[in-house]
C-alpha cells in the first residue's frame, strides 16, 4: 500500500467570510482525501476579520489551524504566518492557496500526478494549479512564460497540457511546493505586504535550479480581481491613480523597489518608474477618447 502524502496547506483571508467557507468546503471534498492518497493539515492566517470568519471556520473545521492576525498583514505577511507555522509539521508539501478558490473535486490528484511526471526529469519541482472564470471559463490565473527584455517584459499565460507544462512564473491561487524545495528557496519575503510575493517566489525557485511546471487541467475556479477603483482605472483621474499605486494592497514604493532589482537587477530603477508613465500614457489615452 502506497504511503499517503502529507500536505500543509496555507491561507489567509480578511472579512469573506462566505468565500472562505466555500474553500474550505471545496478542499474538504477532494477525492484524494477520500482514497487515502493525501493527508491534509490546514493552516488559516485570519488577518483582523471582523464578519465572523475565524469562529465560523472553527465551529464547521475544529481541525483547521486558525492564526489570529492583527488587521495589517494583508495577503503576502499573512501567508507568510501561515507558511512559518504550517513548516513545523514537516509535511511532504506545502500547498499555497488563495481563499477565494473553489476547487475541482480532483485538484490534489492533478497536482500530485503533474509532480510526479515532471520530478522525473527535475528533482526540484514545484507545480502551479491553473483557474477559471466561473462565468467566462476563460483562464484567470495560474502560470506563465517571462520573456524579459532590456525595454519589454512580456508575460504570456501557460494553459494546461499533460502530463504538464513549463512556466517561469505562478499565482499562488493554487501552487505545490515539496518540502525539499522549500528548504532551499527558504520563507516567503517579508518585504511585500500584500502583492508580488508569489512572483518573487517564482524567481527564488528558478534561481536555486528549480523548476516550474503547469499542472495537466484546471483545478477549479477563481473569478480575476475587478480594477475598477484601482489604480489600473483608466477612468480615474491621473493623480488618484498614483495615489492607488501606493497603497499597501497595490505597489507600495518600497516593496516595488524590492521586486524590480530581484526581478530586473541592473535595469530595475527602469522598470520601476516605467509603471508611472504607463499610468500617465493610458490616462491621457482615455481623455483623448
Amino acid at each position: 500500500m502506497n504511503k499517503s502524502v502529507k500536505i500543509a496547506v496555507c491561507l489567509t483571508c480578511h472579512n469573506r467570510k462566505e468565500k472562505t467557507i466555500k474553500c474550505l468546503d471545496s478542499l474538504h471534498k477532494q477525492r484524494a482525501l477520500n482514497n487515502g492518497q493525501c493527508i491534509l493539515s490546514i493552516f488559516l492566517c485570519d488577518d483582523g476579520s471582523n464578519d465572523g470568519t475565524a469562529d465560523e471556520v472553527k465551529r464547521k473545521y475544529p481541525n483547521i489551524n486558525v492564526i489570529q492576525g492583527d488587521g495589517t498583514l494583508f495577503w503576502a505577511r499573512g501567508m507568510e504566518v501561515a507558511f512559518s507555522a504550517s513548516r513545523n509539521t514537516e509535511p511532504d508539501f506545502f500547498l499555497m492557496i488563495n481563499d477565494d478558490v473553489e476547487f475541482n473535486d480532483n485538484m490534489l490528484e492533478l497536482m500530485i500526478d503533474s509532480y510526479n511526471a515532471a520530478v522525473k526529469n527535475s528533482k526540484l519541482v514545484s507545480v502551479v494549479g491553473t483557474l477559471k472564470d466561473s462565468k467566462t471559463n476563460e483562464w484567470s490565473y495560474g502560470g506563465k512564460m517571462w520573456k524579459k527584455r532590456l525595454y519589454k517584459d512580456v508575460k504570456s499565460v501557460v494553459y494546461p497540457q499533460v502530463p504538464f507544462a513549463k512556466c517561469d512564473l505562478a499565482n499562488w491561487n493554487c501552487f505545490l511546493i515539496p518540502a525539499d524545495l522549500a528548504a532551499i528557496v527558504g520563507n516567503i519575503e517579508t518585504a511585500y505586504t500584500h502583492a508580488m510575493a508569489d512572483y518573487d517566489y517564482s524567481i527564488r525557485i528558478m534561481k536555486n535550479g528549480g523548476q516550474i511546471v503547469v499542472a495537466s487541467d484546471y483545478v477549479g475556479t477563481c473569478s480575476r480581481n475587478n480594477i475598477e477603483g484601482t489604480w489600473q482605472d483608466v477612468s480615474i483621474p491621473l493623480f488618484k491613480r498614483y495615489k492607488l499605486l501606493h497603497n499597501r494592497t497595490a505597489r507600495p514604493p518600497k516593496s516595488y523597489a524590492y521586486y524590480c532589482k530581484i526581478a530586473y537587477g541592473k535595469a530595475w530603477l527602469y522598470w520601476f518608474f516605467i509603471q508611472y508613465i504607463w499610468i500617465a500614457k493610458t490616462s491621457i489615452q482615455h481623455r483623448i477618447k
